[in-house]
């Protein structure tokens, strides 16, 4: 299962995108390397003692790291494609958060129940880094980054792919047992697939050293994920 897992993260990974091992670096480094003023390119490094947390599987818990990195931040005014990514990948963000919301209770299989918490668990504060990001940049925040749900079944979504109608949502939110299950798990896994697409257009059109280290941390995770829903999905149909 492992190699199965290595060989679904190498086929998703795409030329030009920069895998970094330690997951939550990005999202250390997105917090504190926020900084409005102008000022050339410098080099921000994490605590060797900071917690860096690495999923687990399915059913058990992540694991609590620690480790050093440095990587450049860019300061300066953002490019419109850095701003449009951190706008759309918290609405992106936080409709996962209501999928997850809308089943937590009624999900059956344990497997799936820990794999729900633990993606609302892991966006939530990535929300906030990428909302302290824009303000920091007097950028507009969306309102999804105080309340998901707020506009949560609109219709536009800016053509961001992946994103659930309010037709599968209101599905979603009257299934119940094995078929909340295997809804949730197609619905999310589409949903993970357009982040992983959102992140290519970041690498190719942005240029913020910051954003992309949170793009390639999304990768990473989501493409994991991904390999453990259609495992889940194939045992549950």
């Amino acid at each position: 299962m492992r190699n199965e897992h290595h060989e679904a993260l190498r086929r998703a990974r795409t030329p030009g995108i920069r895998v970094v091992a330690g997951l939550s670096v990005g999202l250390a480094l997105l917090v504190s390397g926020c900084s409005p003023d102008p000022a050339p390119p410098t080099t921000t490094a994490t605590s060797p003692t900071a917690p860096v947390l690495q999923p687990g599987s399915p059913g058990e818990p992540n694991a609590s790291l620690t480790g050093s990195a440095a990587l450049p931040t860019t300061r300066g005014e953002p490019l419109e494609a850095d701003v449009r990514f951190m706008q759309d990948m918290i609405v992106h963000h936080a409709q996962a958060i209501v999928m997850v919301s809308l089943v937590r209770d009624r999900l059956a299989d344990m497997q799936v129940k820990s794999l729900a918490a633990r993606i609302a668990d892991e966006q939530r504060p990535e929300i906030d880094a990428m909302a302290k990001w824009l303000e920091d940049r007097d950028q507009t925040v969306p309102p999804q980054a105080a309340n998901p749900e707020a506009g949560a079944a609109s219709s536009h979504h800016r053509g961001m792919p992946g994103m659930a109608t309010p037709a599968q949502l209101a599905q979603l939110a009257d299934a119940s047992g094995p078929e909340a299950d295997t809804l949730w798990l197609r619905l999310m896994t589409a949903h993970h697939e357009g982040a992983l697409a959102m992140v290519v257009q970041q690498h190719r059109d942005g240029t913020d050293d910051v954003v992309t280290q949170l793009g390639d941390e999304i990768h990473v995770t989501q493409s994991v994920q991904i390999g453990y829903m259609r495992e889940m999905l194939d045992r549950l149909t």
